[in-house]
């Protein structure tokens, strides 16, 4: 049972009524024992009637006697991940929170184990549509036909009434939120719909409305390749491995646009010999997925060194451990994207966003072909408006972050009265698990005081150094 019960039991307040029974269980990449459940709500929450869905909840238990009655609830990006697969690396990060606080993980409508929107390219994704420069539009349809679901009824807000109905059967009055990508959205709209439950809010790596996918996803990524091959010349040891890192990553995709690369290739995970074809738009965006981590990173001058001379290995290699961790069930990233993001511009606007980048403006059109496939919800304009609020809150962003660099959450903040903007040098696409990003969060949650936190430790972090080899960074 969630540790709230007894918290208040302990204070001699009232034990709240819970709907929701939860059993010990295990998730992978955990390492202590949670309890799981499930809550059935209506698909159409307006009508209640027609289809039900359950909603995978995990409850990691507060270690504390007496925990505090307040849990933080992880909200996950994507969008289309699953807060029980993608939530544990962040409940394991967050020890010092759980020492006090439950942290609660729900997978959203759509997504892990409640209905998830996926299709069967999800789990049997091979290796040449990782370099895919279109889609198969003939699969997205053959993937919603396949779906038990209507599509309209997974966008946001809906999903956030979900949550807030969890809140309460599972007898937690207020919560803190914490908020990763497309999480961050997430956690403003349920501030927004039931903000008088929200007692702090953590956001890292901010998407708010003004932030059109895939709109701005080419200037962002651009802005994070730009830094990366600055930093590259910056460093003695990468900047005399390869003197004209950034001519050749524009040479290697000009060839490819002339020329595919098409040969047999070793799968880095199988060791079978398999048949690649490697266009310039699906190698543009194999870079944009190294950019997420700078670990991966600081391989792009070797990897781009290697692939000019026909050892596309590196890349393959990444691209294929990227698109496995990512876990995005694709129907749920098109029932969010195509509702609430490409109906806000136009081809034009498109064009005109991705011109002169690396990336174009392939993937952006690609995603509006699918969306022209993909019944979506149709939001009020008003959904789009900023969130303001007084909650206490902090918002980190990793300074070479490729999808939500730190001016986003600046927007984020600048309508958060008690906010506090940390943006962690050398961190790409996540930061919370960083350094003693965990200490200062725990901190945080105690104190609601983001303006005390000392970040001085935060600013003490560097980017990891760039491969020179195969054997690593020079010594």
């Amino acid at each position: 049972m969630p540790t709230l019960a007894l918290a208040l039991a302990c204070a001699g307040g009232p034990t709240p009524e819970k709907s929701i029974s939860l059993e010990p269980c295990r998730l992978e990449g955990l390492g202590v024992e949670a309890r799981c459940g499930v809550h059935r709500v209506y698909e159409n929450r307006e009508t209640r009637e027609g289809r039900s869905i359950d909603l995978r909840i995990a409850v990691v238990p507060a270690l504390a006697a007496s925990p505090r009655p307040d849990p933080l609830v992880v909200l996950v990006g994507g969008p289309g991940q699953a807060a029980t697969v993608a939530g544990t690396a962040i409940a394991e990060a967050l020890r010092d929170v759980r020492n006090r606080r439950d942290i609660v993980l729900v997978d959203q409508r759509g997504t892990g184990q409640s209905n998830p929107l996926s299709c069967e390219s999800d789990h049997t994704r091979p290796l040449e549509d990782l370099f895919a420069p279109r889609p198969d539009l003939a699969k997205t349809r053959a993937c919603l036909a396949a779906l038990d679901a209507d599509t309209r009824l997974y966008a946001t807000p809906t999903a956030m009434d979900d949550l807030d109905e969890v809140r309460d059967a599972l007898g937690y009055e207020q919560v803190n939120l914490w908020g990763g990508s497309y999480g961050t959205r997430a956690a403003l709209v349920y501030l927004r719909q039931h903000g008088a439950h929200v007692r702090s809010l953590i956001l890292d790596g901010s998407a708010p409305f003004s932030l059109k996918l895939p709109l701005h996803v080419a200037r962002d990524a651009q802005r994070a390749l730009e830094l990366t091959y600055a930093d590259c010349q910056g460093d003695p040891g990468c900047r005399r491995a390869f003197p004209s890192a950034r001519a050749d990553l524009d040479a290697l995709l000009a060839t490819l646009a002339e020329r595919p690369f098409e040969a047999h290739v070793t799968h880095p995970r199988t060791g079978a010999s398999t048949p690649l074809r490697i266009e310039r738009d699906g190698l543009a965006g194999a870079v944009r997925n190294l950019l997420y981590l700078p670990q991966l990173a600081g391989l792009l001058p070797l990897a781009v060194q290697r692939a000019r001379g026909g050892d596309f290995g590196a890349f393959v290699a990444s691209a294929d451990a990227f698109a496995h961790g990512v876990g995005v069930a694709t129907g749920m990233f098109l029932s969010i994207v195509c509702a609430e993001d490409v109906p806000r511009f136009d081809t034009a606007q498109g064009e005109a966003a991705t011109r002169g980048t690396f990336l174009g403006g392939a993937w952006l059109g690609d995603v509006r072909a699918e969306c022209a496939a993909w019944p979506a919800a149709q939001l009020p304009s008003a959904y789009h408006e900023p969130v303001a609020s007084d909650v206490p809150s902090v918002l980190l962003s990793g300074n070479l972050d490729p999808v939500t660099p730190p001016s986003w959450a600046d927007e984020v903040a600048s309508h958060l009265s008690r906010s506090r903007h940390i943006v962690v040098p050398g961190a790409g696409h996540g930061t919370t698990a960083l350094g003693c990003i965990p200490e200062l969060l725990a901190e945080f949650l105690e104190t609601l005081d983001p303006a005390s936190l000392d970040t001085h430790c935060v600013q003490r972090l560097a980017r990891p150094a760039f491969f020179t080899s195969l054997q690593g960074p020079a010594p």
